[in-house]
């Protein structure tokens, strides 16, 4: 969905292969961070599927397990938001070259482990970076709620994901001690 600004026109750039919106106000960078969130859940619900497979620990393969629901759940927690604010998700993904990072990084890692328990404990640093990373976001999130005065549905939404998010990185920090 594209913002129409006051003389009617659109506010568009062209990158690379892609168009982007311009990011004029408070409001607007709220609209493209929680695009972002909604994406980056969408990614984070493929991989935690997958890490719950190569994990060798019973609790580290529920934890992934148990997560990537509570993702879904979060995921579907956004849309309150972006009803409120009648804005809507963009129908293609959104990259995220820090969430692309921590992913490449351990993939690079677990190749080159020569014991695949070790792999673990690479898991659990992947799942500890993502979730701050995402508890940064929901922060970003919330002040620009706050800044633009937006209902209070929408921040309590948000509260609530972050609250997750928080109890999530808890238990990741549970499951290993580094």
């Amino acid at each position: 969905m594209s913002r129409q600004p006051r003389d009617g026109r659109t506010s568009l750039r062209v990158v690379g292969d892609g168009i982007h919106e311009l990011i004029e106000s408070d409001r607007d960078l709220f609209v493209r961070e929680l695009r972002e969130l909604y994406h980056d859940g969408r990614e984070r619900e493929d991989l935690q599927s997958g890490l719950a497979e190569s994990a060798t620990d019973e609790d580290l393969e529920e934890f992934f397990a148990a997560h990537g629901e509570t993702t879904t759940d979060q995921i579907g927690r956004l849309e309150a938001p972006f009803d409120a604010i009648e804005a809507e998700v963009d129908p293609g993904p959104i990259e995220n070259g820090a969430l692309e990072g921590f992913r490449e990084d351990r993939d690079e890692f677990v190749a080159d482990l020569q014991d695949p328990i070790l792999g673990d404990t690479v898991d659990a640093e992947l799942a500890r970076a993502i979730e701050r990373l995402e508890i940064t976001k929901v922060e970003t999130l919330l002040e620009l709620a706050d800044r633009t005065e937006l209902p209070n549905e929408v921040v309590e939404e948000l509260e609530t994901t972050k609250t997750e998010m928080e109890t999530g990185l808890d238990r990741a920090r549970e499951l290993t001690t580094i």
